[in-house]
């Protein structure tokens, strides 16, 4: 049988943010709760029929609107009271993120185009324009409104994360760490900052770095299975392989439905020879996404491992 290289095979562990972002869902919502939103709706518009002058119950029926899915509905009140109000910065930046939760990005940038003309020494304006221009793929505006955030409140930690993401995105790992590092200098308990540092120090093979980074999310965040993963991946890539368990493990306790732990903790074990410890982890993970099909290669990798294992056995006994 081939001896599997630790230290190659663990860089394939798999990372993971502790928190997604992504605003948009289908999922049906129960029907109690949207008898009770329909409630909500039809009083609003009652008092808009009322007083149709009043530009906070167009937003308020927004708000529901929102929360049904009914987005298009959502911007037109939104239009409607800004037809009223045209220069209401909370109006155009609800107005923005509503276009945000159906991703209609370039609507969005509009919106805080306006917001940054009525206010226009906003920090947060650029900073969330800046955000909307990374996810329409416009790194460069994305960039210089991170930096003008900046350059209009030097203390906001948020940005220099978020610009160090960008940087990331032009594969600057060392400017991107040089940002994260000052957004924790600015805010010691920024835990986004801690994750993305950890990333980026773990990219450049800074492993011992990544191990203090993630140590500290854990420490800030006793209870993210991610973190815990995360800390795991980066101690197995050192050789840690004891710290590696007990932080798979942990991963695993908080979130028994942690895919990507099982499939790292699979991972080592059977860079360490424990064929049956991985089928089993690997098994795991195939009952929480039963289609995976990189799950159902590796386990027939493992198997054959396992066969070449006992094979390798035989023949020297």
């Amino acid at each position: 049988m081939k001896k599997i290289c630790f230290f190659c095979f663990s860089l394939m562990f798999m990372f993971v943010a502790c928190n997604s972002y992504d605003n948009y869902s289908k999922t049906k919502l129960p029907e109690d709760y949207m008898k009770q939103l329909q409630i909500e709706k039809t009083n609003y518009t009652n008092a808009i029929k009322a007083n149709p002058k009043d530009i906070w119950k167009y937003a308020q029926r927004a708000d529901v609107n929102k929360k049904m899915g009914n987005y298009e509905e959502a911007i037109k009140d939104f239009d409607a009271a800004l037809a009223i109000d045209p220069d209401n910065y909370s109006l155009w930046y609800d107005k923005a993120w509503t276009y945000e939760y159906f991703r209609d990005y370039t609507q969005a940038i509009k919106c805080f185009d306006k917001i940054i003309e009525l206010v226009p020494n906003n920090d947060r304006a650029y900073l969330d324009r800046a955000k909307m221009k990374e996810r329409f793929n416009d790194l460069k505006g994305a960039l210089e409104d991170c930096s003008k955030a900046i350059e209009l409140n030097p203390t906001n930690d948020r940005a220099y994360v978020f610009r160090g993401n960008i940087k990331k995105h032009y594969n600057d790992d060392k400017g991107a760490i040089v940002d994260y590092s000052k957004a924790i200098e600015i805010n010691p308990v920024n835990i986004e900052a801690y994750r993305e540092r950890g990333f980026a120090v773990n990219a450049k093979d800074n492993f011992k770095e990544a191990v203090v980074d993630f140590e500290k999310i854990v420490e800030l965040c006793p209870n993210d299975s991610n973190a815990y993963d995360n800390l795991a991946n980066a101690k197995a890539i050192l050789g840690d392989e004891k710290g590696a368990l007990e932080a798979y493990n942990k991963a695993i306790e908080l979130n028994p439905h942690h895919m990507y732990a099982y499939k790292n903790l699979a991972k080592l074990q059977r860079s360490t020879g424990n064929y049956s410890g991985a089928l089993e982890s690997l098994n795991k993970a195939l009952e929480i996404e039963p289609k995976n099909k990189e799950i159902q290669k590796d386990i027939e990798d493992v198997k054959k491992d396992q066969e070449d294992s006992i094979k390798l056995t035989l023949q020297k006994s």
